[in-house]
């Protein structure tokens, strides 16, 4: 038996969970995802049924579990791969892994004032912390763009974990209206044209359509 399961959280709202989510869409890895509504009164209880560290996403495979969106997706890429979730040259897989920790472990701000949701489209005026924070995002992007990214329109050229770990950033950075520099909203374009991508937008639209009316009055 080979089962693996996936559990997220609300499409809308949880960046980490669309990050591995991606992963083994585009690499087309069988899977079953396990949803639950992290908005719900139980589930905190329906979470620790699968995840030990109580939240999402998490993945479960046969007796393995493993919790955290960027061990989740380096476990895909190591266990069904053959590391293929990683550029193949050693260089640009060094920036990739950079690159990836940093959109992980950083911009905490960014993450806490512009936090991902899938159906806003406003515009937004920027503090300063924010302002330098978004000014690094489109760095990364158009640089790597720039130096790395020969062989197709991703941002290390093909399909890579760092693209999962920007999809959510960039709803973000399109939800809020952030300008950005022409190489990095090309990019963003593609990234965010991805079938994949356009399916979770579409499931995000319907799980908030789905919500109950208020009635109170």
């Amino acid at each position: 038996m080979n089962e693996l399961q996936l559990i997220t959280g609300n499409k809308n709202f949880s960046p980490s969970s669309l990050r591995p989510w991606l992963m083994l869409q585009e690499f087309e890895v069988p899977y079953t995802e396990i949803a639950i509504d992290l908005f719900k009164a139980d589930s905190a209880e329906k979470i620790g049924l699968f995840s030990p560290s109580l939240k999402v996403p998490v993945l479960i495979h046969n007796e393995i579990k493993v919790w955290d969106s960027l061990p989740i997706c380096e476990y895909i890429s190591e266990t069904f791969l053959e590391n293929r979730g990683w550029p193949s040259h050693l260089k640009k897989k060094a920036a990739a892994r950079s690159v990836c920790a940093e959109l992980h472990s950083d911009f905490q701000h960014f993450k806490r004032e512009w936090p991902m949701n899938c159906l806003l489209s406003v515009k937004m005026k920027l503090d300063e912390i924010l302002e330098r924070e978004i000014a690094r995002l489109d760095a990364i992007m158009y640089c790597c763009r720039r130096k790395y990214g020969d062989g197709g329109d991703y941002l290390f050229g093909q399909f890579s974990i760092v693209d999962c770990f920007l999809a959510p950033v960039a709803v973000s950075l399109r939800s809020y209206g952030a300008e950005l520099s022409w190489k990095t909203n090309l990019y963003m374009d593609f990234l965010l044209a991805n079938p994949h991508m356009q399916w979770w937008l579409e499931q995000a639209q319907q799980e908030i359509a789905a919500l109950p009316l208020d009635k109170t009055g």
